[in-house]
């Protein structure tokens, strides 16, 4: 079984600083084991014609994964080894999704959507080199999330599905629109679910973003297949050198979510935590931040809820 998530956004995991990263590659990967479930690789921008980039490293490409040495042309050559590390290290890590989109990048997905079947074989790419288990949707509309952006969306979950991943979302705003992607990708898929959970944006233009509204909001939202609308919402936050906050506050800002059904949180990103991590003599840890979101809801009177198969 996969648990609702300690997860983190991989901010150009094993890419960024290539060859000379802040933090080694290798510790990196070690770090991520010690407490993360699941790590988000984020972020992958689609271009026309279906390729992948990851931020501006052409990463697939025809159904190939793209290597280099220039750190420029393709990825980190050393990516499959640090992966396998990540992957089969015997630690926390379960799971490595990949994130599409980010602020100001909504092109991604339309061209996701002009190319729907190349996006396919490049997403199956990463399932056979990586065991790329799922695509979290970082969509953040600049038209208002209109009813054709929700159609975009359910077509683009429902092919994510169709390769037999599962997907997350991960909003900042608009509620009804999200939950009204949950229902119809249930309502078109045979009354399955393929959205596991929601990472829920309370940094930046989420913050103040309460997990327990969202929740509410899904509950009352109609048939969507989700059987624990409480645990279904992970709140994340951002950490020191992202605008954010320490692994104090941290646990502080998750003891307020113990006994509300709350199971899970992710951090905004792992590059400022090695950065942080490089300055401050090897301190704080992703598994300190991992610890602390442990700690703080470890008053619920609730077990981790887990999900799927």
């Amino acid at each position: 079984m996969s648990a609702y998530p300690i997860a983190i956004y991989g901010s150009g995991l094993f890419q960024d600083g290539y060859p000379t990263p802040l933090v080694p590659y290798t510790e990196q990967a070690s770090q991520l084991n010690a407490g993360i479930t699941t790590v988000i690789l984020w972020s992958i921008h689609i271009h026309p014609g279906g390729d992948f980039y990851l931020n501006d490293t052409l990463f697939v490409s025809g159904g190939e994964i793209k290597y280099a040495t220039d750190g420029k042309s393709g990825v980190n050559p050393d990516f499959p080894t640090l992966v396998q590390a990540l992957m089969t290290g015997g630690g926390s890590v379960r799971d490595l999704i990949v994130s599409v989109g980010a602020w100001g990048t909504t092109s991604d997905f339309t061209a996701w959507l002009d190319a729907r079947e190349q996006v396919k074989t490049n997403l199956s790419a990463l399932v056979s080199a990586f065991g790329v288990a799922g695509v979290d949707f970082d969509f953040e509309s600049e038209d208002g999330y209109t009813d054709s952006e929700r159609s975009m969306i359910v077509t683009l979950t429902l092919d994510v599905g169709s390769l037999g991943l599962y997907a997350t979302y991960c909003p900042y705003t608009a509620p009804s629109f999200w939950t009204d992607c949950l229902v119809d990708v249930y309502a078109r898929n045979g009354q399955q679910q393929v959205v596991r959970w929601m990472n829920l944006q309370c940094y930046a233009g989420g913050t103040g973003n309460s997990p327990i509204d969202w929740a509410q909001a899904v509950q009352s939202a109609g048939a969507t297949g989700v059987s624990d609308p409480d645990a279904f919402i992970v709140p994340g936050f951002a950490v020191l050198g992202a605008d954010g906050f320490g692994p104090g506050q941290m646990q502080q800002t998750f003891a307020g979510f113990a006994g509300t059904g709350v199971t899970g949180g992710f951090l905004w990103n792992s590059s400022s935590i090695w950065s942080t991590e490089a300055s401050g003599g090897g301190q704080p840890t992703p598994a300190d931040y991992a610890q602390a979101i442990g700690n703080g809801l470890g008053a619920t009177a609730r077990s981790r809820e887990t999900v799927g198969t």
